[in-house]
């Protein structure tokens, strides 16, 4: 597979200075943090179906947040702040839309904000600014490199640049939190992604991929799998996973199940499998290598194109349990896109022109195509429910700089780096921002005017009644 190279682009400063400075660490001596399980039990663990049973109420709602450093961090809170003052009507009741949210699948700078929504719920909107988008995240991180603690625990204890910001996250950030902390009653299924290094896959930090390497996910830390999702190769070795997957019969995994009675009738499925038996063998990958979710899928989308090629393996729509009337999909896409001089001129563009330009026009291309498989993926599922008489809607929004019409604007936006370090002023234009182009997508102002939807403060629209 080939890699999208613009989210490791926009961090060269931060690889030129690693490399100059040789900083590679001691990876290697570092224990992987997972520990083993003896036996898969599909009730158990954080998994999807023990939010809510299957039962999504009248709205099955997945959100999606790109990577793309403190600027996606922003974007995303944005989007969940507009949520959260938007009024919708769910069987017969009045209800905040930000409450009826299902999933959130994340990769890289949008899995600080999903993280932290997922173990905070509402305190993402007292103290994420505080904690986490106003601070000089990526200045704090080169600081430490300096300290004279840093070295020694680089020297003796095996702690590399990885280790460090795990350690950072957790204390500051995550507050020591692991995935049995996660508000799976009352908030999302938080769904956080990294790549697989060695075959360029995406991982998801959820119980059925541990259950692949028979590993146990509610006392992993939400801070490493954070770290594992945003980690640039080079300037971040890698998170190492240990591969348990001989001490346990990974054959009761429903996931498992699922695939190897359904490889034949699906090229996805049998990608799905492919990936899948790459990790029961411990023998052949006793660890795996984790690193920037961005670089297998930024969009953090194929998530749900996942879930819904195996949903009858119990990760969708479960039968026997009510059917939504409608999903929204809404995607939050971080990327920007740089204006570039080299069209205006005769002279040849320099190497790191040349490779900007190309690492950009991949992204772009394998997202388009992720958004496609997407799209194709909710109509068959649209169509297959339609044939067993569950009729159901889908509506989809895309927040991205691309509808953003004033020239300046979009210009000022797509200027924004990827780093986990913004100005306050820029971390407040990304938070209107989200408002203001989620508030503009047909798709979503569709689904609202669908669902008695409106701002709070807002007042209905009332029908017009015809003269007597």
């Amino acid at each position: 597979m080939t890699w999208p190279l613009g989210h490791v682009r926009c961090w060269r400063p931060w690889i030129l200075f690693l490399l100059l400075l040789g900083l590679q660490g001691c990876a290697s001596l570092y224990k992987p943090q997972n520990e083993s399980i003896t036996k898969i039990d599909n009730h158990q663990g954080y998994r999807l179906t023990k939010g809510n049973d299957g039962d999504y109420g009248d709205h099955l709602i997945f959100l999606a947040f790109s990577g793309g450093g403190t600027r996606a961090a922003a974007l995303s809170y944005g989007l969940l702040k507009e949520l959260k003052s938007t009024d919708i009507s769910s069987r017969g009741h009045t209800v905040r839309l930000l409450d009826e949210v299902d999933t959130i699948s994340s990769v890289s700078g949008g899995s600080f904000t999903a993280a932290y929504y997922g173990l905070f719920g509402e305190r993402l909107f007292s103290d994420y600014e505080s904690v986490f988008l106003r601070q000089s995240i990526q200045g704090t991180l080169i600081r430490k490199l300096f300290s004279p603690v840093y070295w020694w625990n680089a020297a003796f204890d095996g702690m590399d640049r990885t280790e460090m910001a795990i350690d950072y996250y957790d204390r500051q950030i995550f507050e020591g939190k692991t995935f049995r902390d996660m508000q799976l009653e009352r908030g999302p299924f938080i769904e956080i992604n990294a790549t697989d290094l060695a075959v360029g896959q995406r991982f998801s930090f959820i119980q059925a991929s541990f259950d692949l390497i028979c590993s146990d996910l509610d006392d992993f830390s939400v801070a490493r799998a954070v770290t594992a999702s945003s980690a640039v190769p080079v300037a971040f070795p890698t998170v190492v996973l240990k591969n348990y997957s001989e001490k346990c019969d990974t054959s009761q995994s429903n996931l498992v199940r699922y695939i190897k009675m359904n490889e034949g009738r699906d090229p996805r499925i049998k990608m799905l499998k492919t990936r899948m038996d790459s990790y029961l063998n411990a023998k052949e990958r006793p660890y795996i290598h984790l690193v920037d979710g961005g670089i297998s899928d930024n969009l953090g989308l194929r998530a749900l194109s996942d879930r819904i090629e195996t949903q009858g393996a119990g990760y969708f729509l479960r039968e026997g349990k009510p059917a939504p009337k409608d999903i929204l999909v809404i995607t939050v896409n971080a990327q920007v896109k740089p204006e570039r001089g080299m069209d205006y001129s005769a002279e040849k563009p320099s190497v790191s022109e040349t490779i900007d330009a190309m690492a950009d026009a991949q992204m772009s291309l394998y997202n388009n195509e992720t958004k496609l498989l997407l799209k194709n993926k909710l109509t068959d599922l649209q169509a297959m429910l339609k044939a067993k008489g569950r009729h159901l809607k889908i509506y989809t929004a895309e927040v991205a700089f691309d509808s953003v019409e004033a020239k300046t604007m979009k210009s000022l936006l797509n200027s924004l780096p990827t780093s986990l370090e913004l100005s306050n002023q820029d971390v407040d234009l990304l938070i209107g921002t989200a408002s203001q182009l989620l508030r503009q997508q047909s798709g979503y102002q569709e689904f609202l005017a669908d669902n008695q939807g409106r701002r709070q403060g807002q007042v209905q629209p009332q029908p017009q009644r015809s003269k007597p």
